[in-house]
Formats: C-alpha cells, structure tokens, sequence
C-alpha cells in the first residue's frame, strides 16, 4: 500500500447468491467461506485495505446491515467500511511530485469510484456483486442508521394448493395482511417468551404477486418492516402454507400473537432473500456527504444481478423439488416440525 493515500468512510450496497456461503458474517477460527470473507479479500486485493488491518475488519469500521444465514441470499445488503484511496483511482492521470500528489489525495472529489467499484467487482466471484459505492460520514455504523428492512419470499403455489394462483391469490394476500402493524412474534421465533420485549415487532406492509417461471406458477412476497427475530419470516410464510395445507381457520394467525405457545411451520430457507435496507432517517442530516438512495444507475445494475437469485430459486424447485420435497417430508411426518426446527440453522437474524 502506498504512503500518498487518504480514508474514505464508504458505504458498498452489494448482491449475493448465498448458496455456496455459510451465511454473510465471517467466522473466526473456522474454515466455512462467507460472504464477507470474499468481500474483504476483494478489497484486500484492490489494494483498498492497509496491511495493518487485513487481519481485523474493526481497524477498518467495518458494520454490516443484515446477518443473512447459511443459505440466504441478497438482493441488496449494505456494509460500511474505511477504504483507503490511493493515486490509481484518480479521474485522471497525475505527473507530480510528491508534495502535489499529497494535495491532489486530499481532494477526494477527484477519485473516481466507479474505477473502485470496477476493481472492486474483477475480484469478486460471479455470486457476489457490488452494486454502488457511496460516500457517508466517519462514525457511520449501518445497523444503527438503518430505518427499514425489505424482504423477498418465494415459494411456488403448489405447496399451498393444487388450485392455480389466481384462484387463492386473494385469500394469500389477506392472510399475510394479519401481520401488519405492531404485534408480539414471539410465537415466530425459537425459545422466545411473549414477555420478551424483543418480540414486539413493526410491519409496514406485505405485497404478494403471482409470477410464473417456466410454466410454473410462484407466489413472491415483498415484505417490509423495521426488524425482524430469528426465523419470524420463515414462520409467517410458513403459517400461510399451514393454513392451506392443515385447513386451519384464518383466525389462526390472530391467536398467535397472544400468550398461548403455538406449533408454526418454519419454511425453507431456500425461498428468503434480502431486497434491501433504507436510510430515511440519515438521510435527513444536513452534514452528510451523500444521501444513500438507489440511484437510477445503481437499479440497472441491481436489476441485471437480480435473476443471480429468482432465476436460481425457481430453477432449484423446478429441478430438484426442493419446496416439494419439504413439503412431503412434512405430511410423512403429520406436520410435526420440532425436529426439523433443530436441525435447520438456515434463517434471517435478529436485524
């Protein structure tokens, strides 16, 4: 790393398929790639992290949106962290001496973040992709700033009924407007009390369509609210296909946000992914370097990387079943779950 550099406090909105990783968090002391640890070695292999702090991703401020799981994708996932600037990613070529070059890195208008982001990108694998860099203030800290969460469900309409889409769209779509407003979850999370005040949870809205992928049918849902517990969306979508599948009554939902402990089916992790996180609130700031929004060019590029994930969702039902053969094993099993529970760490984070 060169000594003529500046530290930039950046925010990277990035994409991944999380097939292939153990979830997004870097694990010490285990050898299980994740997410983060290929982000941060294509950072370190940009030349955009000092070498005093390749082994720590503190030194650098590092703060991450969402902890995805083992198997969990994202669409648009945010990190913060210093990078450190040097000459190669100026706008423009510079013959100076060193006292000139020293004044030129401080006018950090003159770096060219596309070229960072481009290099940033040629050492990333084809699942991982950095959609946008933007700049943000020094004490930055993403899981603090962030305002709401967005998330996607997909799962296709077979496992609800045998009837096609269009004909339970409508009961789908009321179901899982139960879960808007303020509730207690506790029943949609592993081990929580309905005394725990982190069981209380705010959704804004839930959106379903109705899609198809290769002559299959898929519902996706568009979920978006502040936070959200261990496994509480995989058991909000899997409550709706309990309905379905069990003949439970709609009221069945209403009753779990009381005290009772109820049996919830957890849907495959499969289907989960991270749409993206807003900033509404920092946004605000009269002080900030940039607003963080989703710009029009970001949203192409978010757009083209988008099927990395859909694409790769339906194609793993259409050809191994892989929500079909859930769905079997849980009418083999008259829909005892616990088990399952136990053996299945795939899930969305308390976030």
């Amino acid at each position: 790393m060169s000594r003529n550099y500046f530290k930039q406090k950046v925010l990277l909105t990035f994409g991944y398929n999380g097939a292939n990783y153990h979830g997004l968090q870097i694990q010490k002391g285990v050898e299980f790639e994740t997410v983060e640890s290929k982000l941060f070695q294509a950072l370190k292999d940009s030349n955009l992290i000092m070498e005093q702090n390749a082994n720590d991703l503190s030194k650098s401020g590092w703060s991450r949106g969402a902890r995805t799981d083992k198997g969990v994708h994202a669409l648009c996932n945010s990190i913060a962290v210093k990078l450190c600037i040097n000459k190669e990613f100026f706008k423009d070529e510079i013959q100076q001496n060193e006292e000139e070059i020293v004044s030129k890195l401080r006018d950090k208008q003159k770096v060219d973040y596309s070229k960072v982001l481009n290099v940033i990108n040629s050492n990333l694998p084809n699942d991982i992709k950095v959609h946008s860099i933007k700049l943000v203030t020094q004490g930055f800290d993403v899981r603090k700033n962030a305002r709401y969460r967005f998330y996607e469900y997909i799962a296709p309409v077979s496992i609800y009924s045998d009837k096609k889409g269009e004909e339970i769209l409508e009961k789908v779509s009321n179901l899982v407007k139960k879960f808007v407003g303020t509730h207690n979850f506790h029943n949609y999370s592993r081990g929580m009390k309905y005394t725990d005040p982190q069981s209380m949870r705010y959704i804004l809205s839930i959106q379903v369509e109705l899609f198809k992928c290769q002559d299959r049918e898929f519902f996706k849902f568009l979920i978006h609210g502040q936070s959200f517990i261990y496994h509480q969306i995989r058991k909000m979508m899997g409550i709706v296909i309990q309905i379905f599948q069990e003949e439970l009554p709609d009221t069945f939902i209403d009753n779990t946000f009381f005290k009772n402990q109820l049996r919830i089916i957890l849907a495959p992790a499969e289907g989960l992914f991270l749409n993206r996180i807003s900033f509404e609130g920092y946004n605000t700031k009269f002080d900030i370097p940039q607003r963080l929004e989703i710009e029009e060019e970001d949203q192409i590029k978010i757009d083209q990387f988008r099927p990395t994930i859909v694409d790769f969702i339906c194609e793993q039902e259409i050809k191994n079943q892989t929500f079909t053969n859930w769905l079997k094993i849980l009418k083999e099993k008259n829909f005892n779950i616990e088990e399952e529970e136990e053996n299945n760490n795939k899930a969305e984070n308390d976030d």
